[in-house]
Formats: C-alpha cells, structure tokens, sequence
C-alpha cells in the first residue's frame, strides 16, 4: 500500500473511515488499519483534528501570527527556545523561518488581553529573544485547507 497516497487521504479528510479509504486505495479495510496504526507509532501522523470556524459558535477566538527575533542559543539553536514558546497551551504553531525574524509562533486565546498577555509575559522576558513583530488575525478565508467564507461576501452598503 502507498502510505503517502494514505496520508494525503487523510489530510484532505481525516473523518474518512477505514473502508472508505481502502476502497479509494484498492486494499482491504485492515491494511488501511494496520497502516495507520504503523504510521502514528512511528510519528508520522501526529494526531487529527477539527478545523473550527469560532465565529459560529460565539466568536469568543482571539488569533495572532508572532514573527520572533532570536539569539541561538550554544549546542542547542533555536530547539531550546522553540521548545519553550511550544509549552505554553495557547501555542498553536512554532516554525522556524528564514529572513528578517527567526521564528514564526501562532497564538490563539480568547481574546485579545490573552495575546498580550502571551506576548508581554511568556516571549517579551525570554533572554533568547531579541525582538517580536504581533500581527492579530482579523478575519480567517482558508486555514488548514478550509474555506471560511464559502464564497459569500457581505458588502457593506456604500451610500
């Protein structure tokens, strides 16, 4: 079986079941659960998730892209500050990138106060960081291959 066929399946939808999965592979329903199995204790899936649209439920969701400047830190780089900035539960995502800032970490909270907070007390103190450069998500279209808006745009009417 092509297990990067598999994952790619399971990418674009991770509810699909197991026989709806060999059916699009061509193998049995335990090859396609043995695979998955194989391939989570070797780390290669490393958990599924829901792609939750906030806003429709209460809209109570504060998000921010948090470019940090870094100083590598001896025998370890950036792992041991990236490894830190990942702790902390409202981390989302930490990526180290090239050009201008080191480290690119996306912060959901539950409002606003809880990105400043994020920024002021866990990053701001941190002797590796040199710098933080915050931009507050304002509204979401596609995030993790999903369509927000499903092609309908509400026009402000220009008098």
């Amino acid at each position: 079986m092509d297990d990067k066929r598999l994952l790619e399946l399971l990418e674009r939808d991770g509810r699909a079941s197991d026989d709806e999965l060999a059916t699009m592979l061509g193998v049995s329903e335990k090859q396609v659960k043995d695979a998955i199995t194989r391939l989570g204790k070797d780390g290669v899936i490393k958990g599924c998730r829901a792609v939750v649209d906030w806003r429709k439920l209460d809209g109570k969701k504060a998000m921010a892209v948090i470019q940090v400047k870094v100083v590598p830190q001896q025998k370890y780089g950036f792992d041991k500050v990236c490894s830190d900035i990942a702790k902390d539960k409202r981390v989302t995502d930490v990526l180290i990138m090239s050009g201008k800032y080191d480290l690119m970490v996306t912060v959901a909270a539950d409002d606003i106060d809880g990105i400043s907070e994020f920024v002021t007390e866990k990053l701001a103190p941190m002797k590796a960081v040199t710098g933080t450069y915050t931009h507050v998500i304002l509204k979401e279209f596609k995030r993790d291959g999903c369509l927000f808006n499903n092609g309908k745009q509400k026009r402000i009417p220009v008098s």
